[in-house]
């Protein structure tokens, strides 16, 4: 019993800490794009083609896993993801642009990997109302890794530490999730046969859901990305400081879904959440005030935060083969991010920023629709289910 405990402390601690690791690593970038852009003479459009590069690698990383997990087992392949992300971080010690983009392709391909291998552990080992917990905590902690970024970034270059040199060190935790990965016990590859060969069947429940995480990605990520330079008219430390307010309102609302969350629907939640996000980035943009904007972008953190974990958990009664769902959806989520942030780089120097800044209002409202069609097709399909097995 003792090294059964022992071996969920591992499986929760490697976990938990690859998702903070993650939220760490996914805005190291967003929080030095003031740096970079002066280090290599680059503008927002060569910054909006590093995040489109970023992107597709994740997306890339998170279909591999949900097929390499199927043949190899998790533990090799989240390894391997893991590795990806030591090698991603340290190689920007070498000075040039083209590393720095090869960088950014490895670190992208390792992190799709490991948020896939990660989640599909947490939803095969807890059920029901601790299924729910679980997958909020992973995500709160993908959170708490985000909100410490920007200011801990802002000190950090404020005491005189090159950008390359912080981006390399954050090689070192990596180290870490990969021993807590290696030692942890987990569950083999599939069994080939019958079972494993059943394809996971298409639906309209499953495309609506993909869709409306893209879009929520797109929202969140344009938002996260582009914020410090948003604020353009802040100092750093105060516009860092407004991007780890978004985070650690993201944060602090996943800790409540994780609380209290398992006792509403996860597709209300989605829903409720997207609108109050495009209401209050509605107000962030329009309103000509910092101070508010600010305290607006906070709210809107918030609102995002129970969405990613919420859509997830809808995806897992959609299937029963999770792993598939998992990576369907996570690299679904990403082709948001392929698409929107780094178009922002473009809308930036013609309309605006603030134009771009907006339609992120725009995907919110359409995540919301897209919910409650995927919703209202699952429950049709439930019930026609029912009706066959009563027949």
């Amino acid at each position: 019993m003792r090294t059964a405990r022992s071996g969920q402390t591992l499986v929760a601690a490697g976990g938990l800490l690859s998702f903070v690791m993650l939220g760490w690593t996914a805005l190291l970038v967003p929080s030095l794009i003031r740096q970079i852009e002066a280090g290599f003479a680059i503008t927002d459009a060569n910054m909006g083609v590093v995040f489109f590069i970023g992107a597709v690698t994740f997306t890339s990383g998170s279909l591999f896993a949900g097929w390499a997990i199927a043949r190899f087992g998790r533990r090799i392949v989240l390894i391997g993801g893991v590795g990806l992300l030591v090698v991603g971080c340290a190689a920007v010690l070498i000075p040039a642009f083209p590393v720095f983009l090869a960088a950014s392709v490895i670190r992208g391909f390792g992190s799709g990997i490991t948020e896939v291998g990660i989640q599909g552990l947490f939803l095969a080992a807890f059920t029901g109302a601790a299924q729910a917990r679980s997958i909020n905590m992973v995500h709160f902690c993908f959170s708490v890794g985000a909100a410490l970024t920007p200011v801990a970034v802002a000190a950090i270059i404020g005491a005189g530490v090159d950008w390359t040199v912080l981006l390399a060190a954050s090689a070192l935790p990596w180290l870490v999730v990969g021993v807590l990965i290696t030692l942890a016990p987990m569950d083999g590859r599939s069994v080939r046969g019958p079972v494993a060969a059943v394809r996971l069947r298409p639906s309209v429940a499953l495309a609506a859901a993909a869709l409306a995480i893209a879009v929520y990605v797109a929202a969140e990520v344009g938002v996260s990305n582009w914020l410090v330079r948003f604020l353009q008219a802040a100092d750093l430390g105060l516009a860092a400081s407004a991007l780890t307010l978004f985070w650690v309102g993201l944060s602090a609302s996943r800790l409540l879904a994780a609380r209290f969350g398992g006792s509403v629907a996860p597709e209300t939640l989605a829903i409720g959440s997207f609108l109050v996000a495009a209401a209050a980035i509605a107000g962030a943009v329009l309103i000509p005030s910092l101070e508010i904007s600010i305290a607006l972008f906070g709210v809107v953190g918030f609102a995002f935060g129970p969405v990613y974990p919420a859509i997830i958990l809808f995806g897992g009664r959609i299937s029963d083969r999770r792993d598939a769902v998992t990576s369907i959806l996570t690299s679904s989520s990403v082709g948001g991010a392929i698409f929107y942030p780094p178009l922002m780089g473009v809308i930036s120097v013609g309309p605006g920023l603030g134009v771009a800044m907006g339609g992120t209002a725009v995907l919110s409202l359409a995540g919301a629709g897209l919910v409650a069609v995927a919703a209202r097709s699952l429950g049709r399909a439930q019930a026609r289910v029912a009706e066959q097995q009563a027949a």
